[in-house]
């Protein structure tokens, strides 16, 4: 998620640069042209820092030098991202934030990917500070609500990020990252009838949900059907095997069949004590 930038944000930033209608038609073709070679470059520049971030960093950086501006400087902090230099490419990215003078929505962008970097170290209270700037910018926007509420939930408040998660399905009702989310944070907090309600709505609205699926396998070993659990987290390992939702799939069920094997084993010592 963090080597990547939205098709929303390229395109908010591109059409920053391209002009207005009623201003083209006062400015010559030329000038038309530079800024739509502008926004072209932009667009390549965070490809090449996706697929090759070094590349990606060293073109930025020239660019930059150039007078890319913004775009420039924006798409070498994604390269960093993509090399891993997480602490680096936050700082970039909150300096690009103060500096800004794009729209607010650009701006909540750059402390959004900010924020994503400072969680890749672990640093909640500065991802937590950027995602609180981003909201004071863009309180509508439900996936700034989500991603605040995953670092209170990391930082184990949940009860602040189910507050979170309730403004983000307030304006989104079939959200489900949100709900999947809310769901994990009621399972946290041992409220395990709402966290069931939400992870059986997330599944109702995508049945293929990934992190939906190990959750509701983690409330089926909680009631107690380890059958249940089972299928839950082997469907998860069958789907999606190699990530980390299948590794955590996996280590649920070696966790339940040790458990399961001590259990047999504890009964069978008690049983022997009383013969």
């Amino acid at each position: 998620m963090l080597t990547a930038v939205s098709a929303g944000m390229i395109g908010a930033f591109t059409g920053s640069l391209v002009l207005a209608p009623s201003l083209a038609m006062a400015q010559s073709q030329p000038a038309v042209n530079a800024q739509t070679d502008a926004a072209h470059q932009y667009a390549a520049c965070l490809k090449l820092a996706r697929l090759k971030p070094q590349d990606g960093y060293d073109s930025a950086s020239q660019w930059a030098d150039m007078g890319g501006g913004e775009p420039a400087e924006h798409c070498a902090a994604v390269a960093l991202i993509g090399l891993g230099d997480y602490t680096q490419a936050a700082t970039k990215l909150d300096t690009l934030a103060d500096k800004s003078s794009s729209s607010a929505d650009i701006v909540a962008g750059f402390l959004g990917q900010a924020a994503q970097a400072w969680t890749m170290v672990n640093n909640l209270q500065f991802a937590w500070r950027d995602q609180t700037r981003a909201l004071k910018l863009i309180d509508k926007d439900p996936t700034l609500w989500v991603d605040r509420a995953v670092t209170l939930g990391m930082a184990g408040q949940y009860w602040e990020a189910i507050d979170d998660l309730n403004k983000a399905l307030d304006l989104d009702p079939n959200n489900v990252e949100a709900l999947v989310y809310r769901g994990s944070a009621w399972r946290a907090l041992e409220t395990y009838d709402l966290a069931r309600a939400d992870i059986d709505r997330a599944l109702e609205l995508q049945p293929d949900h990934l992190q939906a699926r190990l959750e509701r396998g983690n409330l089926n070993r909680i009631a107690g059907n380890k059958k249940a659990a089972r299928e839950d987290w082997l469907a998860v390992i069958e789907q999606a095997d190699g990530t980390p939702a299948a590794k955590a799939a996996r280590d649920n069920i070696e966790k339940m069949d040790v458990d399961s094997e001590n259990g047999n084993a504890k009964m069978m010592e008690e049983n022997a004590k009383k013969n």
